[in-house]
């Protein structure tokens, strides 16, 4: 039965709606530092760090690594009742990452007017966005390895960057893993829902009609610069992603739900949606099927300890299949693994459930100081 919590999740009670999210960390008690790094494909990416002012971390390093459409903030929106926080305050280093193109799509060489500046899907997100962040990480911290915390399609980049199929070499770089939600097999939605398997039964060239060939649905971003500090635009956001992925707002604390979605959406490629939802597109994400191929094991002795977070709710993903994946087809995995299962949470809950922090307080401290 789910339980609101009684803690607060700001120190006033009605924010303002601001675009910037250090106003949000500020609330907390905290600051936030920007980095621009480049990408080796030429992406200008911005990765975060929050930083207590009176308390240096004592802890090791953490990035966190947001899911499709959304953004850093999605770890931080919550305030008090945020996972960042929870980290913040038991000690942890906490960095923020987002992907390329993000709220300003910026290139070394590339204009966004160009359609090469949006040819990247998932496969260049995990090749070079997330390297990118882990290296400046380690340079800037003097650190010799950052433990990952994704939710989504940050679970599938982290996966992804340690597979044998893309042979990365970062698993010396990385001590644990998270992953809520993990989008490794895709779940029930993805055939029951009609937009959806509208997206997937389009042809290539259909699709390139349908949505062209440079940023997904450009309009959403335009509308964001006009209304984004207004409440018509997070109620519009909320709706867009329910229509979208059956999501509801039933755990939460529907106070913030206005900030959650100041931060979403981003601007993404139309490349990368196809790569997920396009039946004729690569791999993508299909119902009961993997992004990655199963003729071979994904993982060795050197790949880090992982702890997923299962919603039990969650139709978009199946986390249920990765975990029997894990037990049966990666031996080099067995005892270095551990999974917990939420009976009420679904895609988003992970992130935002009012009683988030009561849930998932000792499993995910446990881990990541023992495992």
């Amino acid at each position: 039965m789910y339980t609101p919590s009684k803690k607060r999740a700001y120190s006033i009670d009605s924010p303002k709606r601001s675009p910037h999210l250090r106003y949000y960390v500020q609330l907390m008690g905290l600051e936030l530092f920007e980095y621009r790094i480049i990408t080796r494909d030429g992406f200008v990416i911005t990765l975060q760090r929050i930083v207590d002012p009176n308390v240096p971390p004592s802890g090791p390093p953490v990035l966190l690594l947001h899911g499709l459409l959304q953004s850093s903030a999605s770890f931080v929106t919550s305030g008090y009742k945020s996972l960042s926080y929870l980290l913040i305050r038991n000690g942890y280093d906490v960095w923020l990452g987002n992907n390329r193109c993000g709220f300003h799509p910026q290139h070394t060489s590339l204009n966004p007017n160009d359609p090469k500046m949006w040819d990247w899907d998932l496969t260049e997100m995990t090749r070079y966005d997330v390297p990118c962040m882990i290296d400046e990480i380690l340079h800037s911290t003097g650190k010799s390895k950052v433990t990952l915390i994704g939710h989504s399609q940050g679970t599938a980049q982290i996966v992804m960057l340690l597979s044998s199929e893309f042979e990365m070499g970062y698993e010396d770089k990385i001590s644990k893993c998270v992953l809520l939600a993990p989008a490794i097999f895709g779940g029930s939605l993805l055939n029951s829902k009609g937009f959806i398997r509208f997206i997937k039964l389009l042809p290539n060239w259909l699709y390139d009609s349908f949505f062209g060939i440079n940023s997904f649905m450009p309009i959403m971003m335009a509308l964001r610069r006009i209304i984004v500090t207004t409440p018509m635009f997070g109620f519009l956001s909320y709706a867009m992603f329910s229509f979208l992925f059956d999501w509801n707002d039933y755990l939460w604390d529907r106070s913030l739900r206005p900030y959650h979605f100041i931060f979403s959406p981003v601007y993404i490629s139309a490349k990368l949606m196809k790569w997920w939802l396009s039946k004729y597109h690569g791999q993508g994400f299909q119902m009961g099927e993997s992004i990655l191929k199963k003729d071979r094991e994904w993982f060795s002795r050197k790949t880090p300890p992982l702890f997923l977070v299962i919603g039990d709710q969650d139709r978009l993903v199946d986390g249920n299949l990765f975990v029997r994946h894990l037990e049966l087809n990666e031996p080099e995995m067995r005892g270095r693994f551990n999974y917990t299962k939420v009976k009420h949470y679904s895609h988003l809950d992970v992130l935002w459930s009012d009683d988030l922090i009561e849930v998932l307080r000792e499993p995910l401290l446990n881990f990541l100081a023992t495992m």
